[in-house]
């Protein structure tokens, strides 16, 4: 899942001692970062209207801290940036150049943007293959003698890295194929969790729903839990008869599920903060949208009052590096995984993590706590 990051963004605007170092001598007559960006752009067939640059909603201090916070670069290693991104929240692209100083260690401000390109990757793991991929083939650049650094992230990433050294006037070394990251068929066993402790995963406590479902009577529940019961209890009006198997009742709510909740966009952007209610079946339920934890809450909520055992499973993606939720339902006995989420808007006959085993979310990048969760091994799909 996304972290969280606008609140820190908020701060940026109240800070005064992230300024940038000031340009040395030596640097004067060095392109500027926007020249050699503005190039880079073009290159890619990018324009200002499908990237915007951060200089316009940030000034000298703020994205003084922008790359402190979210590149993790030392104050003094750059006497001059531009950044551009996607207005987009479901688009990973980002353009970032840097002139950097004399006391900056080039091979340091490498590793820092290459990290931050595979933590941006994990934003968009699952969620949004396609702009995954987009991240994935983007690259981190240094010119000849380490005084540019760049992030490239753009659909002609080819392109652009050739503009980036034919401004500098460097001949572009031959591109260097990257270290495999997050294939996870060729992982020879399961990858090691670890809780990436970046979003809030705290389960909302669904109980006094469930109560009020069972005895008949909502009338003590809080508003905000009132709203999900009567939409919650719409839904399987709508879904389910007493005839029905539980797989079935399972099928039924999946289906619904993926097809009338859409993942919430804000949870992807750097400057929007995510509301709350997408971790909690309110927001799946009400309002149409979640994140990874809400679509496996609103599920859990479901199947709960359908009568189907179910539950929650807090865990990770991308090599532990970004939180994640899905579901396990038991079926005649027999556990099976499910993931809502990474299935949202695919309809019925092309869902890929629907009654799964658990060898199978391990292959496709989903790690939990193996010794405390039920193992699914039935390869039958739940079907009677």
């Amino acid at each position: 899942m996304r972290r969280t990051v606008s609140l820190f963004l908020t701060a940026l605007f109240l800070l005064s001692a992230c300024a940038p170092a000031q340009p040395q001598a030596a640097t004067r007559t060095a392109p500027s970062a926007d020249t050699v960006a503005l190039a880079v752009l073009a290159a890619c067939g990018m324009g200002q209207d499908q990237l915007w640059p951060l200089s316009a909603q940030l000034d000298s201090e703020g994205l003084g801290a922008y790359l402190t916070g979210f590149y993790g670069l030392p104050e003094d290693s750059w006497d001059d940036c531009a950044i551009y991104l996607s207005p987009a929240a479901a688009q990973a692209f980002e353009i970032a150049v840097l002139r950097l100083t004399s006391q900056a260690d080039p091979n340091a401000v490498w590793e820092r943007l290459e990290t931050y390109r595979l933590n941006r990757q994990g934003d968009f793991t699952g969620y949004a293959p396609e702009q995954a991929a987009i991240v994935e083939s983007g690259t981190v650049l240094l010119s000849a003698g380490g005084s540019y650094a760049a992030l490239l992230i753009c659909e002609d990433v080819d392109a652009a890295r050739d503009a980036f050294y034919a401004v500098l006037s460097q001949d572009a070394p031959e591109p260097v194929s990257p270290a495999p990251t997050t294939d996870s068929a060729a992982y020879t066993g399961r990858v090691p969790y670890v809780d990436p402790e970046i979003d809030d995963m705290t389960v909302y406590d669904t109980a006094p729903i469930l109560a009020a479902w069972q005895s008949g009577d909502p009338s003590g529940l809080s508003a905000y839990d009132r709203a999900i019961y009567d939409r919650a209890s719409a839904v399987l009006e709508q879904l389910l008869t007493d005839s029905m198997t539980g797989y079935e009742k399972e099928e039924a709510v999946y289906a619904w599920l993926v097809s009338n909740v859409s993942y919430d966009y804000d949870h992807y952007s750097l400057f929007v903060q995510v509301s709350q209610d997408s971790y909690t079946p309110y927001n799946p339920l009400v309002e149409g949208k979640g994140v990874c934890l809400g679509f496996a809450t609103a599920f859990q909520l479901l199947m709960d009052m359908a009568g189907v055992e179910c539950i929650t499973v807090v865990g990770a993606a991308f090599e532990s590096r970004e939180d994640h939720a899905w579901n396990m339902v038991r079926l005649e006995g027999v556990w099976y995984c499910v993931d809502a989420t990474w299935d949202a808007g695919a309809p019925p006959g092309y869902w890929s993590y629907f009654n799964v085993t658990s060898d199978y979310m391990a292959a496709t990048d989903h790690q939990w706590d193996y010794a405390s969760t039920p193992e699914a091994t039935a390869n039958d799909g739940g079907r009677p």
